[in-house]
């Protein structure tokens, strides 16, 4: 049985930088799987959004609460220095709105491979096809054991594991088994970036659309998102789209406390009622022979016109001299303020964990376990994930380092 410096479970993101940054001969990466990165690959769409331009003091601002923990973290290793390290090696980066950073070739294989080939050039071994089943300590080791019944020994560990969303890449919660086998408290199944399900039967028919809205989101009485501008899609049962997947966690805890959460969809955000009043009866006596179909195509896509006039029970080839005033109004209520009722949020189209091992058992200075000396736990392993723009990718990155540099620290003390 070989005794190694470190061994990191899991080749994804935070995987990755610790390998890179260890450069140890001494230490080894092992992933289940027959490739390193395969949740990169799927990031951002397939472009991977790598991270996110904005100044720490807004950065922090985007992990729902949690992001000063992560401040020490982003102080050793942020947005300019993974943007510095792809681009060194050859990817570049263009940053786009919401100042979300993305390679220039918009394809995500091209931010894994760099990657890839950045291990292949440390010092730190890898080895692929690789599933541990199971950590112990004995004494001042870990002894990890592979399904295959190989054995490893090492004086360090970085769990690197991820959650178990998106478990067709390999992803399947295997971290927080170990972590707390060895210790740590079992957390919580909060997860973070999921679309959600409507009430509504009549949404089902717009699947694909998207359209741009301004959103209200509302349990009970009390707004969590007022007056925002958002791209929303329509899914086969609900929505999606950055602001429903950054709000599913603030949705998700509403309705827990049996909170009535809805919807609101404004499709002329620029005017208010009596604007979007008095704009359709001068618009319906102008152009008295244009269809409604067609003159709806000026608030909505073409393809979602027919289904919310059906939805509004007002034939779709009705002319627009022939609207009644009871009509207009309707037209005019569901224009400015359509109200979808949340029946519950998807978690199994998660994007993240929110939950993962508590900070209070992870010092946010090092990654290293409060619990299990030597023990380091590192990316969406940890609790507390980020919004849509880059924010998770980069809590990734920035805990791998953390963690290797600490690793490297001790090393040098000893």
């Amino acid at each position: 049985m070989k005794s190694h410096n470190t061994i990191i479970v899991g080749g994804g993101a935070s995987g990755m930088l610790a390998a890179i940054e260890l450069d140890d001969k001494k230490s080894l990466l092992v992933e289940k799987n027959s490739q390193l990165g395969r949740k990169i690959l799927i990031t951002g769409g397939g472009r991977c959004n790598i991270t996110n331009k904005a100044p720490i003091k807004e950065f922090i601002r985007n992990y729902n609460g949690n992001g000063n923990y992560y401040r020490g973290a982003f102080n050793q290793f942020f947005n300019d220095d993974i943007i510095k390290l792809l681009e060194d090696n050859g990817c570049m980066t263009k940053i786009e709105k919401k100042k979300q950073v993305f390679p220039t070739t918009d394809n995500a294989k091209d931010v894994n491979d760099t990657l890839i080939t950045l291990v292949k050039k440390s010092n730190t071994k890898y080895e692929l096809n690789c599933n541990i089943v199971d950590i112990t300590k004995e004494d001042n080791y870990f002894i990890l054991k592979t399904a295959t019944n190989k054995v490893f020994k090492a004086e360090n560990v970085v769990l690197a594991t991820g959650s178990d969303v998106y478990k067709n890449t390999g992803s399947t919660g295997d971290g927080e088994k170990f972590a707390t086998k060895l210790g740590h408290t079992k957390p919580d199944d909060i997860v973070g970036l999921a679309p959600v399900a409507i009430k509504e039967d009549w949404i089902s028919q717009l699947q694909g659309i998207a359209v741009d809205v301004k959103i209200e989101i509302k349990a009970d009485k009390k707004s969590l998102i007022k007056d925002e501008n958002a791209s929303i899609m329509f899914t086969h049962n609900g929505l999606t789209g950055h602001i429903i997947l950054d709000s599913s966690m603030q949705i998700n805890e509403m309705l827990k406390k049996d909170k009535k959460v809805t919807i609101h969809l404004d499709f002329v955000g620029n005017l208010n009622y009596e604007q979007l009043d008095i704009k359709l009866q001068n618009d319906f006596s102008q152009y008295k022979k244009q269809g409604l179909k067609r003159y709806l195509h000026t608030y909505m896509p073409r393809n979602m016109v027919e289904v919310f006039l059906k939805h509004l029970d007002i034939e779709s080839d009705t002319i627009l001299n022939q609207v009644t005033k009871k009509q207009r109004n309707k037209l005019k209520d569901a224009l400015k303020n359509t109200i979808l009722t949340v029946d519950y949020v998807v978690k199994k189209q998660a994007m993240v964990k929110d939950s993962g091992i508590s900070h209070d058992e992870i010092d946010p200075n090092t990654f290293e376990s409060k619990i299990i000396e030597n023990l380091y736990i590192t990316g969406e392993l940890v609790e507390g994930s980020g919004k849509c723009g880059g924010f998770n990718l980069q809590k990734a990155f920035s805990t791998g380092v953390v963690a290797a540099r600490s690793i490297k620290r001790k090393d040098d003390i000893n």
